[in-house]
């Protein structure tokens, strides 16, 4: 059986901005019998840095003065290292990342695409399928576990996750390997959706900034075809025929 854990690079934005021209979900696959063994590195991390509290992907810049951040008190420096720490956790334990970029002003010129949630739903779509591909590989089982996003938000992303799982056809992925439904949990209580939290900071840092170090380090994690390619296996554009890859912060 395989654990996905979701969950996306910030809050997604209400219409198109071209400060923000990427939205990103990322995702952390990891098998049930290794979890306790990564869940421990991560918990071995934070006890030898002092952290106590939520690891969140913005927590690590060297600009965040959030009275709950645990490294409210580390200078920059320190914290990058840290962010590299972390992702090289990542790269060496037995995950594997899968994740959806998703070209925001294309992603609004879409009929199905009117506000926030809805870009949510898009972008979840493709991620869902590159985990039903992955267990199809694996021979195996899986579920999802995304984080928890507010009572209306979460009541209609398991109606979206249902009508994707429960419905087939030529244009629709079968998702015959997928367990139950949709599984909701805080972030601040589950260390998997932590790292896909990292895992989608990360990479969505790598398309909307020129800074890709981190997303450097996690990238032998990423599912790959076995000429290592990752684009349209691991990483996915969306939507694929219209998606600009050139775009950056303005």
């Amino acid at each position: 059986m395989y654990l996905c854990f979701v969950d996306e690079s910030g809050t997604p934005p209400s219409r198109p901005n071209p400060n923000h021209p990427y939205f990103t979900l990322g995702a952390v696959i990891i098998e049930d019998n290794v979890w306790h063994d990564i869940a421990d590195h991560v918990r071995g991390f934070c006890t030898r840095h002092r952290l106590r509290g939520e690891l969140k992907w913005r927590y690590f810049s060297p600009h965040n003065r959030s009275p709950e951040n645990p490294m409210a008190e580390k200078n920059p420096e320190e914290r990058k290292a840290l962010s590299l720490e972390f992702a090289d956790i990542i790269a060496h334990s037995p995950l594997t990342i899968i994740a959806c970029v998703t070209d925001i002003e294309v992603a609004f010129q879409y009929a199905s695409v009117t506000n926030q949630r809805e870009l949510y739903h898009f972008a979840y779509k493709p991620l869902s399928e590159r985990f039903q591909y992955f267990l199809q590989d694996q021979k195996s089982l899986g579920i999802v576990i995304a984080d928890h996003r507010g009572r209306d938000d979460d009541r209609l992303f398991r109606a979206h996750h249902d009508s994707l799982v429960g419905r087939s056809g030529k244009t629709v992925s079968a998702y015959g390997r997928f367990v139950e439904g949709l599984l909701l949990q805080d972030s601040c209580h589950s260390i998997g959706i932590q790292l896909a939290d990292f895992v989608a900071g990360a990479i969505h840092r790598a398309y909307s900034t020129a800074d890709k170090d981190l997303a450097t380090v996690m990238k032998s994690r990423i599912r790959a075809k076995k000429d290592g390619t990752v684009l349209g296996h691991g990483v996915v554009h969306h939507p694929r025929d219209r998606f600009r890859s050139d775009l950056q912060r303005k």
